[in-house]
């Protein structure tokens, strides 16, 4: 059983399936998406999905609460993490915690100043 595919078959299928992508997106954006009878009837279907969704977004946000708050404190500080961990020192470890802040952005603390150890290096 032969399972190759020659080089002609192969340009041939690769052809087809850019011009059924150009011919989808100039379908779609010089007939169906203007068409109002489709936009209406798109609005209708989005306003039934927010109505029989209300409840479940507003149960997401009551139950995620509290890392909603996180993530809005990190974007806000995310220049200045020094002043987070200093004006948010519980937020900012759940914020670890929980992965919003990633491990590699964690300010490390500074390095020490060496200290001269004998008196020939004062000098």
């Amino acid at each position: 059983m032969n399972l190759e595919i020659p080089n002609e078959h192969i340009k041939h299928i690769i052809d087809a399936y850019k011009k059924k992508i150009e011919y989808d997106h100039e379908r779609y954006h010089n007939k169906i998406k203007n068409d109002p009878e489709l936009m209406e009837k798109r609005r209708e279907l989005a306003r039934q999905h927010y109505k029989n969704n209300k409840d479940k977004k507003k149960e997401y946000y009551q139950k995620n609460k509290e890392k909603l708050r996180l993530h809005g404190l990190a974007r806000y500080y995310k220049d200045d993490l020094d002043k987070l961990k200093q004006r948010y020192p519980l937020e900012y470890d759940l914020m670890i915690e929980y992965n919003i802040i990633p491990h590699h952005q964690i300010p490390s603390l500074p390095s020490p100043i060496p200290q001269p150890t004998s008196p020939s290096s004062l000098h």
